[in-house]
């Protein structure tokens, strides 16, 4: 499949909203409205309340009736995009989903629980409960784009240098490197802070420290980490001078990094966490960025690639917007749409 065309099924989510899903119910139930394109689906008052409750509750404030409106037009034009997929033999199959469902899943730490797993996807913006619905609609998405829409993507216009050029001079104050350390650590990570889980950890931890003392190789001790019952990053670290590091690391961890020499290891240290031993490898002062260094140290892409793929995600997601507009206007003249509850 055409790379550009899996990315723009993506940007979809920030044109129209992940929480939008046909709210389908029984005509026992009260009617909010009713949907018809190729067969008629109500969308009940009690369901589209109860969800309109879920999402003041995520965001933290009571949806005006304008709100409320947009969001009701959201789960129409979830169900009439759903009807003409199935009218137009757009499909996935439930194995697809639990293939994506799958894939998501293995990117992710070993032993996540079903909560943390939760919470993670809310960090994103999509409701646990509705993830087979989220990769559902995103499965169609690329299909309908790649059917009818694969000419209009190729010709979307592609960044140019002076596009680049004039971002970079409008957002370069915000291009600043703040001071950096570049780490690399062993640690004994907490499950349950028993009492002899503790213990375990500070014998684990202080022995290492000794050994570090009387010159005993980091790297080695670093390669040894899952015989000797504790861990390493596989990979350096780079850590900011900044108040997001502080807060997710916390205050000790923090100080020690930088208050290390390049080349030298932190003692043996505990924080709610765990046990942690620190070795500082390089100091790297805060620095104007230009647009060929590293957007993120440790990892591809320069600040002149980032500015690109910016620059071409607000193209995508102007097409995207200006497409599916297009779209379920066209839909919702050729559908029935009834408005029945009130706000």
């Amino acid at each position: 499949m055409n790379k550009r065309l899996c990315i723009l099924a993506v940007a979809i989510f920030s044109v129209a909203s992940i929480w939008s899903q046909p709210l389908s119910g029984t005509s026992l139930a009260a009617p909010m409205a009713t949907v018809k394109l190729t067969k008629t689906e109500i969308i009940t008052e009690k369901l589209f309340k109860e969800d309109v409750a879920k999402i003041e509750a995520t965001r933290g404030k009571v949806l005006t009736a304008d709100e409320k409106k947009a969001y009701l037009d959201d789960v129409i034009n979830d169900i009439l995009f759903f009807q003409m997929c199935d009218r137009d033999g757009i499909k996935v199959s439930e194995g697809e989903i639990d293939s994506y469902i799958s894939k998501l899943r293995a990117q992710r730490p070993a032993g996540e629980t079903e909560p943390q797993f939760a919470a993670y996807l809310a960090t994103q913006g999509i409701p646990y409960a509705d993830l087979r619905s989220y990769y559902r609609k995103q499965v169609l998405i690329q299909r309908w784009l790649v059917s009818a829409k694969s000419a209009e993507v190729a010709a979307i216009p592609t960044v140019q240098i002076n596009e680049i050029l004039a971002t970079y001079d409008l957002y370069k104050a915000r291009l600043v490197r703040p001071d950096t350390v570049k780490i690399s650590f062993l640690f004994y990570q907490y499950k349950d802070k028993t009492p002899a889980e503790r213990t375990k950890a500070t014998e684990i931890m202080k022995g290492l420290s000794e050994k570090l003392s009387k010159n005993e190789s980091f790297d080695v001790l670093r390669l040894k980490a899952q015989e000797g019952g504790y861990a390493a990053n596989k990979e350096p670290v780079y850590f900011e001078r900044s108040d997001v590091f502080l807060t997710q690391f916390g205050k000790a961890f923090f100080d020690t990094v930088f208050s290390l020499q390049d080349g030298t290891n932190s003692t043996a240290f505990e924080t709610d966490a765990g046990w942690w031993i620190i070795r500082r490898m390089e100091f790297l002062p805060q620095k104007q960025l230009e647009l060929s260094d590293s957007y993120r140290l440790g990892q591809a892409g320069t600040v002149q690639d980032y500015i690109t793929q910016v620059l071409a995600q607000q193209k995508e997601s102007e097409f995207l917007k200006v497409t599916f507009n297009a779209l379920f206007t066209k839909l919702r003249s050729q559908a029935e749409i009834k408005i029945l509850g009130k706000f």
